[in-house]
């Protein structure tokens, strides 16, 4: 369930993601919420679930699906992976429900540390273009 360098798996991150939305627009999470957001069967949330919990990212209280401090992090991160590769595909044009899928498919690609000098590069550039 972990990459080579010890990250969640794209899928792991995706649920995570989820959740985190889920919760921050309706303040909890179920599994067929989670299911209806991402297309899946319940069985299939269910499953993943497990490994989450397995691996302390998550933990079901009821029927509330909540993230773990450790999940919060990996959940926040991808996020706002997520949002700055579908602004900068929105920015240079790519129409927003496009943006929005390949921006989920980039927020896998790269490493924290690559991520983070892209997008301090990409500010500065942001900051130079401002000033002219």
């Amino acid at each position: 369930m972990r990459r080579e360098n010890g990250s969640a798996t794209e899928s792991s991150e995706d649920y995570l993601e989820v959740i985190l939305v889920i919760r921050q627009e309706s303040g909890r999470c179920r599994n067929v919420d989670i299911a209806e957001r991402m297309g899946v069967t319940k069985p299939s949330v269910t499953k993943a679930l497990a490994r989450l919990s397995a691996q302390s990212l998550v933990k079901v209280v009821g029927r509330d699906v909540r993230l773990t401090q450790k999940g919060l992090g990996v959940a926040r991160a991808t996020l706002d992976k997520h949002e700055f590769f579908k602004r900068l595909l929105c920015d240079a044009g790519v129409d927003a429900r496009l943006a929005a899928r390949e921006a989920c498919r980039m927020e896998h690609c790269l490493s924290e540390d690559s991520f983070q000098r892209l997008a301090a590069y990409l500010g500065n550039r942001r900051d130079e273009g401002d000033s002219r």
